[in-house]
């Protein structure tokens, strides 16, 4: 999009669709509007466009869609968050045994419901998560991920609302905060999306993503200079991050930083080319064709 808003979405967020046409008297920002979704390694993305009434006297450039690609969506086994599964049954209470058997049991419907969604069974993924968490209220993981789950099929306030409970159960994984902003930029709450990706950087300040999400955000508000610190900071992470200098390149442009927006449209078309995106290769050129003219 231009506006990698991103969410996907994960990031999502994370697919890509035809380039948009800009007047003088509005632009138009494509926002992710498809979504990818694995475990481990995820991707949530949407395009949607978004038309903003502009009043500066600027000649415009066209933007290109982009995605928010929310990374590591979902969990992993990694963090199961049960506490000292191996030697439970060494105790010699029938109270320890039950417990090890929940335990177990816990896990069983977690561990389900992340080869649901593997296997895209969104709904069998609800049913199994639910499951996990009539079990065990405490489990944010699991939470995070039925959240996940009900924004695959477009039941984004329940998403929120999964996604809450998750941060309130454990308020120091970052991802989660990110997976929030991601869902509240698509219902358009960029205030709270903001916020919550500011959270995510607060807990954990390599994420480029998150920079890039907020950024993109910013700039769709038109707070150009927050919008470019953020796009320095996804850049400054990820070197080769194509959308991130090409966000930046129509961000110098509007701070009328022509060589800089000249640059970063350059590189990213470098970049673009290298990794076999043609279609955004070819945008990138178009916009460094029009800057040349």
């Amino acid at each position: 999009m231009l506006i990698a808003i991103g969410i996907t979405n994960s990031a999502q967020l994370s697919s890509h669709n035809s380039s948009p046409s800009i007047t003088q008297s509005h632009q138009t920002y494509h926002v992710p509007k498809t979504t990818d979704i694995t475990v481990n390694s995820s991707a949530m993305e949407e395009n949607k466009s978004i038309q903003l009434n502009s009043t500066s006297p600027m000649p415009t450039i066209p933007l290109f869609p982009t995605q928010l690609v929310v990374t590591t969506i979902f969990n992993s086994i990694e963090s199961l968050g049960f506490t000292n599964i191996a030697g439970v049954f060494s105790g010699e209470q029938a109270e320890s045994r039950q417990e090890a058997n929940l335990k177990v049991i816990t896990k069983k419907f977690y561990t389900k419901g992340l080869k649901n969604i593997e296997q895209q069974d969104l709904h069998g993924a609800i049913k199994n998560f639910t499951a996990t968490i009539n079990i065990n209220p405490q489990f944010a993981s699991a939470y995070n991920d039925r959240g996940m789950a009900h924004y695959k099929l477009g039941n984004k306030q329940a998403a929120v609302e999964d996604l809450t409970t998750a941060i309130e159960l454990n308020p120091y994984r970052a991802k989660y905060y990110s997976n929030r902003g991601f869902m509240l930029t698509r219902l358009k709450d960029y205030t709270a999306a903001i916020a919550d990706y500011t959270s995510a950087l607060l807990l954990n300040p390599n994420l480029a993503q998150s920079y890039f999400n907020r950024g993109a955000i910013r700039l769709q508000m038109e707070n150009s200079l927050a919008a470019l610190a953020d796009f320095e900071s996804a850049i400054r992470l990820d070197s080769d991050f194509a959308k991130a200098y090409f966000n930046r390149g129509v961000t110098r442009y509007k701070l009328r930083e022509v060589q800089g927006a000249f640059e970063d449209f350059q590189k990213a078309a470098e970049l673009f080319k290298k990794q076999g995106r043609m279609d955004s290769y070819q945008e990138a050129v178009s916009q460094i064709t029009k800057l040349w003219c």
